[in-house]
């Protein structure tokens, strides 16, 4: 019998579970030839497969003392250590594997994975970076890349399947199922591929990092903190602290947010473009803390590191009272004129000029740049008629709202307060007026039911086969409740104990139905303000996504008419079940106002809430500085001093539109 006759003969044996008669075959080869090395490893592989495991270390060990030039009979030891759970053994066998063949992948691989396994994320980086460079599916790898190139997405994905059942958990397909994943929204299904792939590669970056960005974009803002949190553990590096710090920020931790920025800047070259960035998380976080004076210092430096960034100018805009030296506006206008800078930082940078010059008392020449800044925005997509499309569709859903299934048991928890409306409605001073108060609890712009929603959409739309809104209608009592217990649970790391909590997502007035339905107990308050002064002040904000109507005054008028549309019907459904402020009669009688609304969430009046400018609490909304002073009118009827140039946004709005708030206090309506 040939020696390989006798390998494939004993093996088969083996695997077949007759141990005793493929051992015997090869104890007596091993007789005449006591070097062979693949029939000792065979006869190691038997004993393993029996959990015989320190017979089997005992003879691998022999083997490598017979052929120390073996990476083979290194690898063998190295598997029946780590069957055996002696990881460093195991380790240091794997290492002279690799050591006697370099570009042995597997090799690297275990190294890389048993490393990380034991804490050592330098020498785990190390590994996992050479197992990257003998990949023994590189030339499919070349391939993916190829297909992604020529947007050949389905060949891209079978590519990168092919790989996966070649290679399990191979990181680089991982990688790219899971972005190809990311971009048809189905985030859920790219966290489960890396989670997957970090099985089998636990030290890779790539992997960790693109995990934080899928729960990210889910909502999952403690598994995003987690996991990055981890991520900086496993590799200190600016990427991973500055994504750190920007997670934090999603989960209201500003501090943290703060605290990562800055040790994210410790990474830098001091002479590095990247340093601007770092500044302006800085100052986005110093502000949001009501720490001015640092904030300022921070946008500053963020100008200073990086000039071509009109971010950094418009940090210092946004704090809405900052003076502008002569020097700042020439450098301002330098940057918004300039056409080889990218159009962002170009927008950025006007509207930070028009704010100065509006607060030099000069409105002609703020709203020419408002306009020139305005469109310079990129990437504008908003369609009024798609909108108006939509509202539609939602109305005709939850017509009879009032009539319908609700939530049954009533989720348990405290009760949340929504505060919906237009964005520059005055709902930051109703949040903050609210937070004031001993039994209310403010927390931040929540993002959880723009995700509830899409939980619902992925959960409940293939099993009703309708798409949201109309399968609300066929959800049961008790399935309805479920979305209502997941908002409160989902919410709950923004909150700290009070018998009230505060969402304040303005376009949550698109979800009153939903909210209706599967929060019975919520309270639910529409901000509203004069049109013109509302389309004016958003107008002028540049808002950092989700606002895209913002940047055209038609639009903007389209927006605010299809919101009054939607909110007349909201009310026609619920009655009085939504609680209206006005922004005029806050300003003309607060403490009256102040009163009915604490009345509406069934509160008694305290002075607090007419202090709410000592309220040191952190505020992340573009009017986080009006909000720490007391209340006044200098921003009402501002849109009169340069009413021609919005002569778009009134024609949008329409005199019936317009007529609606002709009586408003301190003639905030007449025109």
């Amino acid at each position: 019998m040939t020696d390989s006759s006798l390998y494939q003969q004993a093996a088969t044996l083996i695997q077949s579970g007759n141990y005793a008669k493929g051992e015997q075959l090869l104890t007596d080869h091993l007789k005449s030839q006591p070097t062979d090395e693949i029939a000792t490893s065979i006869l190691a592989s038997s004993y393993l497969k029996q959990d015989q495991n320190d017979s089997a270390i005992e003879l691998l060990k022999s083997n490598m003392d017979k052929h120390p030039a073996s990476y083979a009979a290194a690898a063998d030891l190295g598997f029946a250590y780590l069957k055996s759970d002696h990881i460093a053994d195991a380790i240091a066998a794997f290492g002279q594997a690799t050591d006697l063949k370099p570009d042995f992948y597997l090799g690297w691989v275990q190294r890389a994975k048993l490393s990380y396994q034991q804490g050592d994320y330098a020498q785990a980086l190390q590994a996992d970076a050479e197992s990257e460079k003998y990949d023994p599916l590189d030339q499919g790898y070349q391939q993916l890349q190829m297909a992604m190139q020529q947007n050949n997405r389905a060949g891209a994905e079978q590519i990168a399947r092919q790989m996966l059942q070649r290679q399990a958990g191979h990181p680089r397909a991982a990688f790219f199922l899971a972005h190809l994943a990311d971009t048809v929204g189905a985030h859920e299904q790219a966290a489960d591929i890396l989670n997957h792939g970090l099985d089998f590669h636990p030290a890779n970056v790539q992997l960790r990092r693109a995990l934080v960005e899928s729960y990210e974009k889910t909502g999952q803002y403690q598994q995003a903190y987690d996991a990055v949190c981890h991520l900086t553990e496993i590799q200190a590096t600016y990427y991973n602290y500055w994504l750190k710090s920007r997670i934090a920020g999603h989960l209201a931790d500003f501090v943290e947010a703060l605290a990562a920025a800055e040790q994210a800047a410790t990474y830098l070259d001091p002479a590095s473009a990247e340093r601007g960035k770092v500044d302006l998380l800085r100052g986005h976080a110093l502000k949001i803390l009501g720490r001015r004076t640092e904030s300022e210092t921070a946008y500053q430096a963020c100008i200073k590191n990086t000039p071509d960034n009109g971010a950094g100018w418009w940090g210092l805009a946004d704090l809405k009272t900052y003076q502008f030296s002569d020097q700042d506006i020439s450098m301002m206008q330098k940057l918004a004129e300039n056409e080889n800078i990218e159009p962002d930082q170009r927008c950025q940078s006007a509207f930070a000029l028009a704010k100065a010059y509006e607060n030099n008392g000069d409105p002609d020449t703020a709203i020419h740049w408002y306009l020139q800044a305005n469109s310079l925005r990129p990437d504008i997509t908003f369609d009024p008629e798609k909108h108006a499309d939509y509202f539609n569709i939602l109305k005709t859903a939850y017509t009879g709202l009032n009539t319908t299934t609700q939530a049954a048991p009533i989720p348990t928890g405290p009760t949340p307060v929504f505060i919906v409306g237009m964005p520059r409605a005055g709902s930051t001073l109703i949040e903050q007026i609210l937070a004031s108060h001993s039994q209310i609890e403010g927390t931040m712009e929540l993002m959880t039911m723009v995700h509830l929603e899409r939980h619902l959409k992925i959960t409940y739309g293939p099993k009703y086969k309708k798409k949201y809104p109309a399968v609300i209608n066929d959800l049961t009592a008790s399935e309805l409740s479920q979305l209502g217990q997941k908002y409160l649970d989902d919410s709950a790391l923004f909150r700290t104990g009070a018998p009230y909590f505060i969402d304040k997502l303005p376009p949550n007035f698109e979800r009153i139905g939903l909210i209706h339905k599967i929060l019975p107990q919520a309270i639910i308050i529409d901000a509203r303000r004069h049109p013109m002064d509302c389309g004016y002040s958003a107008f002028k904000q540049h808002f950092a996504s989700g606002h895209d109507y913002s940047y055209n005054l038609s639009h903007i008028g389209a927006y605010y008419n299809a919101y009054l549309d939607l909110m007349d019907f909201w009310r026609s459904q619920l009655g009085g079940a939504i609680v209206t402020v006005q922004h005029e009669d806050m300003l003309a009688n607060p403490e009256q106002t102040i009163t009915d609304l604490l009345s509406a969430l069934n509160l008694d009046f305290e002075q607090s809430c007419l202090d709410f400018h000592k309220n040191k609490r952190s505020v992340k909304t573009a009017s986080s500085e009006q909000v720490r002073q007391p209340i006044n009118t200098k921003g009402m009827g501002v849109w009169r001093q340069v009413e021609e140039a919005l002569t778009p946004l009134k024609d949008s709005l329409g005199e019936v539109t317009l007529q609606r708030f002709e009586n408003l206090p301190l003639g905030a309506g007449k025109r």
